[in-house]
This record gives C-alpha cells, structure tokens and sequence, in this order.
C-alpha cells in the first residue's frame, strides 16, 4: 500500500501531462526558403592594386646601367611599428607580385627573415634604422616597407619604395582594402 502511495500520484502526473502535449504542439513547420541572390561576399585579400602601384614605382627606378633591381619586401608594420601576422601575410604576397615584374631581383623573404632574426627582431617593432640595415645585409637596391591602419569597415595598406644606402624615399602608396573575412581571420591572429 505504501508503495501504490507514492508511484500513483506520479504515474497520473505523468498521464496529465502527456495527454496534454498534443494541444502544446506550435504551428505545423513553415518550409525553408533560401535567401535571395545577393552581391558575392568579397574573398581573399585584394592586393593586386598595391602590386601595381609598386611595380610602377620599381619601374620608374629602373637602372641607367641596365642592372637589375635588388628589391627586398619587409613586412608590413601597424602605425607603432608592430609586426603582426597580417602584415607579414601582406608582405609575402606583394612581394609574389613584384616577382614578375622584368628588371627586378626580389631578395628571397627567408634572408630577409634571417636578417632580422640576427638582429633579434622575430615579432617586434621594426623602425626605418632596422629596416635599413636588414636591406643592407642582404644585398637589396630597394626596400619596399610598408604599413597598414584598420579604419573599421576598411584598411589603409601605406607602402613605401626606399633606396640604398641612407633610405631616401622613392615613392609612396596608399590603398584602401576591404575587410573581407580573410583579413579579419588575419587581423585576428597573434602575433
């Protein structure tokens, strides 16, 4: 009797309750239909407009002796000089661009990398003096440095053609690029 006790008032709890599901129901399933056909979401980093700017100012320094040009590609910094994941991708690609340009020499990016590393510089600040002597060291004609602001929406790629030695500027880029989900994943990314 004890046990009738207990389990009975459960057991008619849980008839109620399942007798009153099917008045619970929501209305019947509304068919799925896709979004409308919009404008493509921009893929990749769109730098072949930097690529065009520098390869015109790489041209307008063309050697009177017919030499080529020794051109090193440092990567690109934030304003405070901070290397970050983004600008070395950034630097990585213009400098694949600038490889098919006739009369340039592009200085192999891992001697750059070891050229900094000498100095101690992995992930830091890299500022013009830095820069210079990383040129030096490895041979280059011309540096192209450059930096790069996030405006929000959009980010401002500043590139730059310095000769060597002393670092005069040859000529100065600047582009604005949007922020396509591949640039916000590497924005994203440490250092």
């Amino acid at each position: 009797m004890k046990l009738f006790g207990r389990t009975f008032p459960t057991a008619l709890s849980l008839f109620l309750l399942s007798s009153l599901l099917p008045s619970c129901q929501t209305t019947p399933a509304v068919t799925y239909l896709p979004p409308k056909e919009s404008a493509p979401v921009r893929q990749g980093i769109p730098i072949r407009g930097i690529v065009s700017d520098l390869r015109g100012g790489l041209l307008a320094q063309g050697s009177s002796k017919g030499e080529s040009l020794r051109v090193a590609v440092i990567r690109y910094t934030t304003p405070s000089g901070l290397s970050r994941t983004f600008g070395r991708y950034l630097s990585q690609k213009v400098g694949e661009g600038l490889s098919r340009t006739p009369g340039v020499v592009l200085i192999d990016p891992g001697q750059v990398y070891e050229a900094l590393h000498r100095l101690g510089i992995q992930q830091g600040l890299l500022d013009t003096k830095t820069l210079l002597s990383v040129g030096d060291s490895v041979g280059a004609n011309l540096l192209v440095v450059g930096t790069y602001t996030d405006l929000g929406q959009t980010i401002d790629v500043e590139s730059r053609i310095l000769s060597l030695p002393g670092g005069r500027q040859k000529a100065l880029f600047s582009r604005t690029i949007p922020k396509t989900p591949a640039v916000l994943n590497l924005i994203k990314v440490g250092p």
